[in-house]
């Protein structure tokens, strides 16, 4: 493995594996839980609304806290704030005081975390190996999708979800271990221009990623518990299944992206997102077509993240300020979810099907192609394009960020 090379990158990917871990135990089930609270489908899709608003909001915090304290603490800072999100969960029995809370401490820890941590993978990664790096993480990250979801599931459908939620919590202040053996990168007190003009290629790439994600992962979750039953071990089973699928996928994949081979696989990624969601849409609520959709389009869906990160990470290394490049990303993520939540809800208000929520995103998918191929436009030329880094022309610089959630 790639990162093995690079001994602050091997810490990063523990703490990253944990906190997936710890994710895949509660935060999976964010969506379905508030479901069975009693939510309608429109509220859900407002909640996160609301979460990303906040986000949006509060993410001036970032760019007062690491400069002045670390990137390392402020990501540490960060973890620990996110932790609180799972047992604040588990007051939510509606819509209330306890949602209310919920919102703001999701959205204070998501703030920290995200945009430090993106921007420490982007910082700490090396611009040559970059696919590899990130498809090793994903296919370590997707083992931690296995174990969690099948243990969260059946803790939740046997003991309620005070231990899954306090055992998520556990793990993600475990994940703040490593995170101590990782080198601090500096952050340029000022940077030349503007971030936002600076950050723009990142600003709208995850953009489209927050559209696709927030209009079509929550109504498949939503798919899926009800196709399994409104069970949650079913559910978690489920889940557990379809990372298994995706396992290896991207960690192969993101190897073809160091080869020089990033344009034609940003062409199979848009073709194989919007064959997904078009399979999403029309099979149904039956559980045997729903099994076999969710597991085929995850193993085929493991080359989504390496070919949208890799050109998010090397575009915010060679910004002037990668903390920065991140800062401007995270907020074209929060738009686009925002964006894409208020018109599911509107949607679901509508009582329109879950299946048209999730073809929300497939415009979406275009742009994003065209954004990818912007990118690695930057890295080489011709009818395929040379690995990342492989220019002869020095590009831009120091650090890097992005990043999804």
């Amino acid at each position: 493995m790639t990162f093995f090379l690079n001994r602050d990158l091997n810490h990063l990917v523990v703490h990253a594996t944990l906190h997936t871990l710890a994710w895949c135990l509660c935060g999976l089930f964010s969506g379905v839980f508030l479901l069975r609270a009693g939510l309608p489908l429109p509220a859900i899709f407002l909640v996160f609304a609301a979460i990303l608003t906040l986000r949006l909001a509060l993410r001036p915090l970032v760019l007062m806290l690491a400069p002045a304290i670390g990137l390392r603490r402020t990501l540490a800072l960060g973890t620990l704030l996110y932790a609180f999100q799972f047992p604040m969960l588990a007051f939510v029995h509606g819509a209330g005081i306890a949602l209310a809370l919920f919102c703001v401490v999701t959205a204070i820890g998501q703030v920290c975390y995200w945009t430090t941590y993106h921007a420490y993978f982007s910082a700490l990664g090396d611009t040559e190996m970059r696919g590899s790096q990130v498809g090793e993480r994903e296919a370590l990250g997707a083992l931690a999708g296995i174990l969690g979801p099948a243990a969260g599931g059946v803790m939740l459908a046997e003991f309620g979800p005070w231990p899954a939620f306090l055992a998520a919590f556990a793990i993600e202040i475990a994940a703040v271990v490593p995170l101590c053996f990782v080198s601090e990168p500096a952050i340029a007190r000022k940077v030349p221009g503007s971030i936002y003009q600076a950050g723009q290629s990142g600003i709208w790439l995850f953009f489209s990623d927050g559209w696709i994600a927030s209009s079509s992962i929550t109504a498949w979750s939503i798919i899926m518990f009800r196709a399994a039953g409104a069970r949650y071990d079913t559910f978690g089973g489920l889940l557990a299944a379809a990372a298994l699928a995706g396992a290896l996928s991207g960690m192969l994949l993101g190897r073809f992206i160091d080869r020089g081979h990033a344009l034609r696989l940003t062409f199979a990624n848009a073709a194989i997102l919007a064959g997904s969601l078009i399979f999403k849409s029309i099979c149904g609520g039956d559980p045997v077509p729903v099994i076999v959709v969710a597991i085929g389009t995850t193993m085929l869906g493991g080359l989504y993240m390496p070919t949208l990160m890799t050109a998010v990470y090397n575009e915010g290394k060679a910004s002037p300020c990668p903390l920065r490049f991140q800062f401007a990303a995270e907020g074209g993520w929060d738009a686009g979810g925002t964006l894409a939540c208020l018109v599911s809800a509107a949607f679901c208000a509508a009582d329109l099907p879950l299946q048209w929520v999730i073809l929300l995103a497939l415009p979406m998918v275009a742009v994003q192609a065209r954004l990818l191929m912007d990118s690695y436009g930057k890295m080489g030329s011709g009818r395929d394009l040379a690995p990342a880094g492989a220019s002869s022309q020095p590009h831009f610089g120091i650090f890097d960020a992005p990043g999804s959630d």
